[in-house]
Order: C-alpha cells, then structure tokens, then sequence
C-alpha cells in the first residue's frame, strides 16, 4: 500500500490535535523508511520482478525487521516512548500524542495486510505469513487506497477549520495530487532499475508528502 497509509495520519491527526500531521505522515511509513535502506544494506530482502502482481513489480523475499507483526509493534512502541519522554516530555497532551504516533506507526502493517500477497510475517521469516492479496487486483486495490485515503480526509475537515482559501482547500488539493502520484505508481511508471533508484524515489516522496504535510496543517486549526 502507498498513498493508503495516510489515511491513519489524517485521522489521528482528527482525532489527536496536538500531533503534528507532518510528523504522522512519516510515522505512518516508519517502517518503510527502514525497509529500503535495510534492502541495500543487505540486512533485508526485495526482488524487482516486472509485474509480479497486477499491482507491483516487487517480490518482497525477507523483510521481518521491519514489515513482521511484532516487529511493527517494537517499532511503534519505540515512537510511543520517543514523543511520551522525550519529544513532549513534560507537557500535558504528551501522552495523547506519544499514543497516536504509536498508532500511526502500527497502522502500517493492518494497513498493507489489506493488500500484501501471503508474505507479511508475524515473527520472524519463518513464522507464519499474511497477506489478502489485494495487489493481484490492480483497479481495486486503487479504488481502495482512495477510499482509505478520502475517508481519513473527511475526518480531518471534519475535526478542523481553516479560514483562508488554502486553510480551506489546501488539504483537498494535497490529497488529489496525492491520489494522482498514486495513479502514476499503479498505472503508469516503469519498475525501478534497480534497489538504490526504488529507496531513492520512494524516501523522496515520503519527504515531499511529510513536508507538504506540515504545510498544508499550518493553515487548519482544531474545532472549539
């Protein structure tokens, strides 16, 4: 799953005022960020093959550090104690907040269970795997990124306010450029050339929607 994801960010962001909707967008694909680097540090294991699904081009061989049940969980954990002691040591909200980025951060393997094949481990790469298999389908696994993505949307408008035209229109014109670099991955774009051109592409649009993000909560505030 790719634009799917940030479905959970806006939501929790809905839910959690005080959380910074930059800062879950990239909670939201923690576990992503480590999985490309871990590919080409050898220490996990993808294989492009054109096609391999309707969906995706990757045969996603070993990956339990990041992508296995209890690892999401350790990860999460680890976000939850970073915001509660460190980050918002202190403040009032900073358990509410230290909750949501957990959240965020577990999100993404119930999130990609939608869509994997059977190769979401639970443990370890032996343990039993999980997957509904969503990418076989291409059109609907489009159809149901959207919807994720559009239903956490509706949530956010409806737990905040903006004033200007880009408080007001800014977070539904980010989410049609987002649901558009999701129609380019499905339909459009060749497979990467390789596994450093994959984490490079990938890290950079992890980084401009996180930075968009933050730009476009500035301009919304939370309901009295």
């Amino acid at each position: 799953m790719f634009i799917g994801h940030y479905a959970s960010a806006f939501a929790l962001k809905g839910a959690v005022p005080k959380t910074s909707l930059g800062m879950l967008f990239v909670a939201t694909q923690f576990v992503d960020i480590l999985f490309f680097p871990f590919v080409n540090l050898g220490i996990e294991r993808l294989k492009i093959v054109p096609h391999y699904t309707a969906s995706t081009h990757f045969d996603l061989e070993y990956y339990p550090f990041t992508h296995g049940l209890l690892a999401t969980v350790l990860w999460s954990l680890l976000f939850y104690w970073v915001y509660r002691y460190l980050v918002n040591n202190g403040k009032s909200f900073s358990k509410q907040v230290a909750w949501a980025m957990g959240l965020a951060v577990l999100s993404h393997w119930f999130a990609d269970l939608i869509v994997h094949t059977h190769d979401l481990p639970l443990l370890g790469d032996h343990s039993p795997k999980m997957g509904f298999g969503l990418w076989n389908y291409r059109h609907l696994t489009f159809a149901t990124e959207v919807s994720l993505l559009v239903l956490g949307l509706m949530y956010y408008l409806r737990k905040t306010k903006g004033h200007s035209f880009w408080g007001k229109y800014g977070a539904i014109l980010f989410t049609g450029f987002m649901i558009f670099a999701g129609f380019l991955n499905l339909y459009i774009l060749p497979p990467p050339e390789n596994t450093i051109a994959l984490m490079i592409s990938a890290l950079v649009s992890y980084g401009i929607f996180s930075v968009l993000a933050a730009f476009v909560d500035r301009a919304r505030h939370a309901n009295s």
